[in-house]
């Protein structure tokens, strides 16, 4: 493995690389419990109409040939789905979090993600490169805006194990608040 910590920005940098390195002095991470609160949230709502509406179909209507096992038939297909659904929910939260942390900062520079996606390549940036950092709204989400060039990488600010303050108060004290912009300097 190489160092993810360069010894001086001149020269070379590191090469991108799938994931952040986790072994610097300040890493923000995705929280599998938030990930978990939010996804499993979301599939509860879908496994509550899906089966609500199942037992509305089967139950509901006074036909002759209405028999007891429909009752069983909504509990077991009710079953079957909060099964389904739970396991969907762990499959995403496992995906998300082998993504690797979405950022991680030390005295020479930062990592990055070029992308949110899977797919995104970690980035090494020297804090000298670093234009301005800001931020942002992007969609319903509140990010950090990092600018650097004509690049700009966005970290999310949500469902992560650190805080938005505590994010904030990193970047000032390992880039400087010079990066900073002026409205981000009160936090």
């Amino acid at each position: 493995m190489t160092d993810p910590q360069p010894p001086s920005w001149r020269g070379a940098p590191p090469a991108p690389r799938k994931q952040i390195p986790g072994d610097l002095p300040f890493v923000v991470r995705r929280s599998a419990g938030r990930l978990s609160v939010l996804f499993g949230s979301v599939f509860a709502l879908i496994w509550v109409l899906a089966t609500g509406q199942l037992a509305f179909g089967l139950l509901a209507g006074e036909s002759p040939d209405r028999t007891g096992g429909d009752v069983v038939a909504v509990v077991a297909g009710g079953f079957c789905a909060a099964i389904i659904f739970g396991v969907a929910v762990l499959i995403m939260v496992r995906i998300i979090l082998a993504n690797g942390p979405v950022l991680a900062l030390d005295h020479f520079g930062l990592w990055v993600k070029n992308s949110q996606a899977v797919w995104g390549k970690a980035v090494w940036v020297p804090w000298e490169a670093v234009e301005r950092v800001a931020r942002r709204r992007f969609l319903l989400t509140r990010v950090i805006a990092v600018s650097v060039g004509g690049a700009r990488y966005l970290v999310p600010l949500r469902l992560n194990d650190r805080t938005e303050s505590e994010i904030i108060g990193a970047l000032a004290q390992f880039g400087g608040r010079s990066v900073l912009e002026p409205r981000d300097q009160s936090a």
